[in-house]
């Protein structure tokens, strides 16, 4: 039945518009073996071999080329073709690396930091590339690398919410970097052929211009981009051998170019002369030469995606991303020493494009080359940014990106080229290069560490899965580049590192509340279950929870109709109002079946899919199993409350719907069913009606009550289960818990039961109020306990005696697990024993006040409810506890107390109509049986 008083959603599996059934595949069953491949198939998918070589589309098929770096994809080779390190790795490599800093700012960096300094600078800035080309070597090794580049490296291998954050931030870093290719190009144009200043705001005209015209160029066809790659890397050879020949020749005193004598001084650079830039006034420091030079040696990652068309991939990759960082980095520190040890620091100094003023045979090559190189690069980069975005957006992890996925995955990221080119508009209103580096440089080290990290993971899990071809590199190298990118991004401006990270966050958290759930076999995942593992294994060692660590591990059993929709949904809602216990939930589902029967399993498999939408709708966090037998049904309960759960982590609890109106073979099998669990040492719980049982979206408005009949103490469950309520939000706001205290003997005193109880609330901080009733002259004491023997009664009694002088009586015993022998009453626990009657007046007369039974309403009662055969004693007992509970509790949100004795199963139909009369007229109630250990403390 379906609640009518709470949001209840059913979910059905049914035929879609072709008349095909349609299920959620969540099993792990399949009726036939159509989904088996044979090797060949397997390869073929992989797309490592091919049956057909001889056919035409075959032989030209072309292999797909991404560059990581920047995500640019291009029909480069012939899958028949193989590229080799120099022509696969190392010139894409050198082509990305080598820059505008080198031309323009290199100079600048040696005048203001000395030859020892500025080569500092770039072995610096080179330790965090080297570094992080290890790391990328064995990521890169150990397997394909797809569109995104290094979002793609550390979304598949640190999760979806690093790597969406981290390639948001990398997308940002070069679209910047085109920004920063533009404001070079332009400067190159206006300091090379005087045209500086021409109006106001030309820098930033002009800049608009460009990045305008070269987003037109992307627009129109990015095979014009990939045709002139090869040019510029060209025009940049040439021009750094056309400025060393030069600078050569000048300090040889064979050539002056547009310098003078004047300008040629030795050793004028060895040292640090630090002073404010002359063209922007803002002070030099070591630091912001890093951050400046930073981007110049960026660009390793693009050689490294090409490990399905390389010869050798192992070899290829580290060989050629480690040999372009050498020989880009032995240009750097030759230039800087060939410019320091040759030309004055005056010169240097003032002179950003001083490399044209000594070029041989003419300046126009390296005026030229500049532009070209900076164009080049801006194309690149503007070629790049919005296919990594794209490739972010079509992982669909970042929902306010989906616009900018494109229709198809084969089609050009239009919409994202325009994003790009109006954020990469902004920076350029600078107008100097010089402002936005550090940005760059920021965004730049926050990726590289990311990628070192999930290396660092990676190496520290030993995952069968990560097997890279390339084995120099070592979990602490990948550590050590970690914190050398963060460290140097903290150097270089702290408040700066700090907002990119705020920045980040602020990302991470965004993409994690959003959902997005990708199975891509990430890292993080194994470390988790490493963690989980070992932690498992760490509680295994010792059985026993003390109450202080005490969790409600729920199992939660509950029918299903035809459709695989519960038929009491509020057992869900009532587990997850339960989660403040921060225990783990296990939702199962039993019914008749045979697992060897395919509509069966897809009836379970079904099911399963529907109970997982219910969990999360009703925001319950756990797992859901459901299990068809054919076994008897208490067997099968109780096999689940055996299996379920993993070590320290299975049931302690069960969570079951009342069986309303069962007699006969039913109420006897149900019986047995909790008779078995009590024997498992597991605590019961038992919903009954709950047809109104607030749902999560519902709250429960201030005069409602959560209220409590407490007969016999069995470990602090039931105290525990109305606090754990309370802290939910469907109650929070206006719930109260309110503890009535059941006296079962008349010579108690119930102020002083009741003054006990308030203290001993406060001493385990639950907010109740307590109110003493009587039903001293009835059968209910017996009927709670769980052992059913004067002996143990006596026994129980002498040794409470023995620890009446001990106010920590009950903290004691969760300290010692000990579970006694049978379930002591309210009076037993918490007053002396042997106090006068006289004291009885003190009490409130309307809390004990008793309502005789008549022998009209107890015959009522067992017509009423089926228990024609229970005593006479017994079913008064019910009748008068149910007449106090209507009395105080009619209009209360929810009823919990003691789950009665369970005698016999021949007594299991007396049991079932004991219980129905009990709660007769209660909407909501809930029965807890506890396994006798405390659950609550005094201890702090």
């Amino acid at each position: 039945m379906v609640p009518t008083g709470a949001k209840s959603v059913g979910f059905q599996l049914g035929d879609d518009e072709g008349g095909e059934r349609t299920s959620m595949q969540v099993g792990l069953f399949s009726s036939s073996q159509s989904g088996r491949q044979t090797v060949i198939d397997a390869l073929c998918k992989e797309g490592v071999f091919k049956p057909n070589p001889n056919k035409t589309e075959a032989a030209g098929a072309d292999a797909v080329d991404i560059d990581i770096e920047s995500g640019i994809a291009t029909k480069a080779v012939k899958a028949t073709e193989k590229l080799g390190t120099l022509f696969g790795v190392f010139l894409p490599c050198m082509q990305n690396i080598l820059g505008v800093i080198l031309f323009l700012r290199l100079p600048f960096i040696t005048a203001q930091a000395g030859c020892i300094q500025a080569t500092a600078v770039v072995m610096i800035c080179v330790i965090s590339t080297v570094l992080t080309g290890l790391s990328l070597s064995a990521i890169a090794t150990n397997g394909k690398i797809q569109a995104g580049g290094p979002y793609y490296v550390i979304s598949r291998n640190l999760g979806v919410e690093i790597g969406g954050a981290l390639g948001i931030l990398f997308y940002l870093g070069t679209t910047i970097a085109a920004s920063m290719y533009v404001l070079g190009a332009v400067e190159a144009f206006q300091t090379g052929f005087d045209m500086k200043d021409q109006f106001f705001f030309d820098t930033q005209i002009e800049s608009l211009i460009l990045m305008l015209c070269i987003s037109s160029v992307v627009f129109i066809g990015v095979k014009y981009v990939n045709m002139s790659s090869t040019v510029f890397l060209a025009v940049v050879f040439l021009s750094i051998f056309c400025l060393s020949l030069g600078v050569i020749l000048f300090k040889a005193d064979s050539f002056d170019g547009q310098l003078s004598s004047a300008d040629r001084v030795n050793n004028d650079n060895i040292g640090s002369n630090y002073q404010p830039d002359p063209d922007t006034g803002q002070e030099v420091s070591f630091f912001s030469l890093l951050a400046l030079f930073y981007p110049s040696v960026t660009g390793i990652m693009a050689g490294s995606n090409r490990s399905a068309v390389l010869a050798d991939p192992g070899r290829s990759i580290p060989t050629g991303t480690l040999g372009a960082i050498g020989c880009t980095t032995f240009i750097y520190i030759f230039t800087i020493w060939l410019f320091g040890t040759s030309l004055a620091n005056e010169t240097l100094m003032n002179d950003k494009l001083i490399v044209t003023a000594v070029t041989y045979p003419h300046e126009i090559i390296v005026k030229i080359g500049i532009i070209m190189s900076c164009i080049g690069a801006g194309l690149q980069s503007m070629t790049g940014a919005p296919r990594l975005l794209a490739a972010i957006a079509e992982d669909d992890s970042i929902p306010f990106l989906r616009p900018f996925a494109p229709a198809n995955p084969s089609d050009e990221p239009s919409r994202a080229l325009w994003l790009t080119w109006f954020i990469a508009s902004l920076p350029v209103l600078a107008g100097n290069l010089d402002f936005i580096t550090p940005i760059i440089t920021l965004f730049f080290l926050l990726m590289y560490a990311g990628v070192n990290f999930s290396c660092f993971i990676l190496s520290i899990l030993k995952a069968p899965g990560f097997r890279p071809s390339f084995k120099y590199f070592h979990w602490s190298t990948s550590l050590f580049g970690t914190v050398w990118c963060i460290g140097l991004g903290l150097v270089i401006s702290w408040y700066v590192t700090l907002v990119a990270m705020f920045l980040f966050m602020l990302l991470y958290l965004y993409i994690r509340t959003q959902g997005a759930v990708k199975d891509w076999g990430d890292a993080l995942r194994g470390l988790r279950y490493g963690i989980a593992r070992d932690e498992l294994l760490a509680l295994a060692v010792k059985d026993n929870f003390h109450a202080k660590n005490w969790r409600p591990q729920m199992l939660v059993l509950v029918d299903i109709d035809e459709n695989g929709n519960p038929l009491k949904p509020s057992l869900i809602s009532f587990v997850g109002q339960l989660k403040k216990g921060r225990g783990l939930t296990m939702v199962a589902s039993i019914f008749k079946g045979d697992v060897l029967d395919p509509e069966t399993c897809e009836r379970a498999r079904d099911a399963y899919a529907i109970l997982k939408l219910h969990m999360k709708e009703e925001e319950v966090p756990g797992f859901v199993e459901v299990i068809p037998t054919n076994a008897p049904m208490s067997e099968a309960v109780w096999g689940a409350a055996i299996h379920s759960g993993l070590g320290p982590l299975s049931p302690n609890a069960v969570l079951m719907a009342w069986p309303d109106g069962a007699s006969g073979k039913r109420a006897e099998e149900f019986v047995t069913t909790l008779k078995g669990l009590t024997n498992l040492n597991k605590a019961i719980f038992l919903m009954k009606g709950g047809e109104t049982h607030p749902c999560v979206d519902d709250r429960v408005t201030e005069g409602g009550t959560i209220d409590v009949w407490w007969v016999v103490h069995d470990g602090g469950l039931l105290l525990l289960t109305p606090f754990l309520l309370s802290k939910h939000k469907v109650w929070r706001a206006g719930a109260k818990v309110r503890l009535f205290a059941v006296l079962t003997d008349a010579k108690e005193n119930p102020l002083q039961v009741q003054k006990a109880l308030q203290k001993h609330l406060a001493d385990v901080r639950i907010e109740a109020s307590v109110t003493t009733v009587d039903l001293s002259d009835t059968s209910i004491a017996g009927d709670m306990r769980q052992v059913y023997s004067k002996t143990a009664d006596m026994q129980a009694r002498r040794e409470l005696l023995r620890n009446l002088d001990n106010p920590s009586t009950l903290s004691q015993a969760a300290g010692r697990h000990a579970e006694p022998s049978s379930h002591k009453t309210i009076a037993e626990v918490f007053s002396g024993m042997g106090m006068g009657l006289s004291q009885r007046a003190i009490a409130n007369e309307s809390d004990i006040a008793k309502s005789p039974i008549q022998p009209a309403e107890v015959k009522e009662a067992r017509t009423k409810n089926n228990a024609k055969n229970l005593d006479e004693a017994r079913m008064t007992t019910a009748v008068a506890f149910n007449k106090l509970v209507m009395k105080h509790s009619k209009d209360a949100k929810l009823v919990v107390t003691n789950l009665p004795l369970m005698r016999s199963v021949e007594y299991a139909t007396d049991f079932v109509g004991y219980v129905e009369t009990m709660l007769e007229g209660v909407d909501n109630a809930v029965m807890i049986r506890g396994a006798g250990k405390e659950v609550v403390t005094t201890y702090g």
